[in-house]
């Protein structure tokens, strides 16, 4: 793998993503495409396990850090490191775990894992909000935020499609296999 390669295009997505949240959002914030999320799906479908642990985790630590939660106390908004962080992991971990029975080089692939893995991480996502929410003050709804991130991750995984086009073509120059041999060589 090309770390400096993979580390200039999360950086490209991390830009995507904060600065076309706004533009690209639907009726809320949480509706809006996980770009980083798109780069770490595509990273778990072509790339070694524990590199995608580690890619996984550096991503959710990105958008934790540009993420803040809005406080029911009046004041700045609170940002908690950790929760994409997690969520991001475990998505990566359903990736690995049903990449073997994908085509990788399709451009639906990383769409409908990006659907799933997106799914399963609003899913833990807002679990852990939740759960925090119980002893701090931040701002949280549990049954509106999880609707608003399950139809970002429907919208992420429309938008892994079209990125298919740009990540797919990419994956030698940044060093990850895009398919992978078969059992006997071909």
């Amino acid at each position: 793998m090309n770390r400096i390669g993979l580390a200039l295009l999360a950086w490209l997505f991390l830009g995507l993503e904060t600065g076309l949240r706004g533009t690209l959002r639907l009726w809320s914030p949480e509706v809006s495409p996980g770009f980083v999320f798109v780069l770490i799906v595509f990273i778990a479908m072509c790339g070694p396990g524990r590199a995608v642990a580690w890619w996984a985790l550096a991503g959710g630590l990105l958008i934790d850090l540009t993420t803040p939660l809005a406080l029911k106390t009046a004041g700045p908004a609170a940002v908690i490191v950790g929760p994409h962080a997690i969520a991001y992991l475990v998505g990566a971990q359903l990736v690995l775990a049903m990449r073997g029975v994908m085509i990788r080089r399709n451009p639906l692939t990383l769409g409908f894992l990006s659907l799933g893995a997106g799914l399963v991480a609003h899913a833990v996502l807002v679990a852990i909000f939740w759960i925090r929410a119980r002893f701090d003050p931040i701002e949280f709804h549990a049954t509106s935020e999880l609707v608003d991130r399950l139809a970002g991750a429907a919208y992420t995984g429309v938008v892994a499609i079209a990125l298919a086009f740009v990540l797919l073509p990419m994956a030698e120059f940044i060093g990850l296999p895009s398919q992978t041999r078969g059992r006997f060589g071909r």
